[in-house]
């Protein structure tokens, strides 16, 4: 009996012997070919837009306290952004899990649906569960606990600390799960499935920037000159981790939207390999040429 292999509803990755080496421009070209789209939209993607996000962070500090404050502020430029990246990440969510959960893959898509409830949450908390929209009173209990007196969780005393802490978790998730993953994929021993539970390789600027960022500022004081321009750079930083999580969306949500049959069976047994679609097959065919 032919030996099927446990895939997700997307284009098999390059094995080790299509592409070798770990070179930058093998690892953006797979990558690309991952993506589906062009070695410049990949690269701007992986290293581009969050490098764009801290220049611009940066920019605004060197341009005066008053435009640094009304970049990084409560309300400001960088907490609405990533409220905006966290409902369009939870829109983008929906599609995945419907697509999982088709595919037969239903704990995986389980998984989604409580990454969702997460965004959902972290929606609630960056607007105060609608406090600032419709403008109530915070109760007198909670204003005895929280240091911004607004109604939510991560601004309780001795919270917002756990949460850095939680910050370091994923930044390390998105980056030494990626690598592990590569390493076995260019060992040719593809384990597709997992590509559903680990940030695509690209995204590892995102995810590395988010690490030694909330390691230095839960390890390191900074001097009180620097004090407020670096923890006020948290907000930035935190806006390239709501970018990460958009993007890990929507790099699902453009892989499984070509699935034809299931994948994974409900059972987690091994099915074979979907038939690739027209666009699937003249996008490896044009990649296979070029190699």
């Amino acid at each position: 009996m032919k030996q099927a292999s446990f895939s997700t509803a997307m284009p098999r990755p390059a094995a080790g012997a299509e592409m070798p080496g770990w070179s930058i421009k093998n690892l953006l070209a797979r990558g690309a070919r991952d993506w589906r789209l062009s070695t410049g939209m990949t690269a701007f993607i992986s290293a581009g837009a969050p490098a764009l996000v801290m220049l611009i962070g940066a920019a605004t500090a060197l341009m005066g306290k008053a435009a640094y404050k009304w970049f990084t502020r409560e309300d400001g430029i960088a907490e609405d952004l990533q409220v905006l990246l966290f409902v369009a990440a939870l829109a983008l969510c929906v599609p995945v899990v419907s697509r999982i959960w088709k595919t037969g893959a239903k704990v995986f898509a389980l998984m989604y649906a409580m990454f969702g409830l997460g965004l959902f949450f972290i929606i609630g908390e960056e607007l105060s569960w609608g406090q600032r929209i419709f403008g109530w009173e915070t109760s007198t209990e909670m204003k005895a606990i929280n240091k911004q007196e607004e109604t939510n969780i991560h601004n309780i005393e001795g919270v917002g600390d756990k949460i850095k802490w939680v910050h370091v978790l994923i930044g390390a998730y998105g980056t030494f799960l990626p690598l592990f993953f590569l390493r076995a994929q260019l060992r040719s021993r593809p384990h597709d499935a997992a590509s559903l539970l680990v940030p695509h390789y690209t995204l590892l600027p995102y995810f590395v920037t988010t690490l030694l960022w909330r390691l230095q500022s839960n390890l390191w004081k900074p001097p009180k000159s620097l004090y407020f321009v670096i923890t006020e750079y948290s907000e930035v930083m935190e806006l390239v981790l709501a970018l990460a999580f958009f993007m890990v969306l929507f790099y699902q949500f453009r892989n499984l939207g070509g699935a034809e049959k299931p994948a994974v069976a409900a059972s987690g047994a091994l099915v074979e390999e979907p038939v690739l679609n027209s666009r699937d097959r003249v996008y490896r065919s044009r990649n296979q040429r070029v190699r």
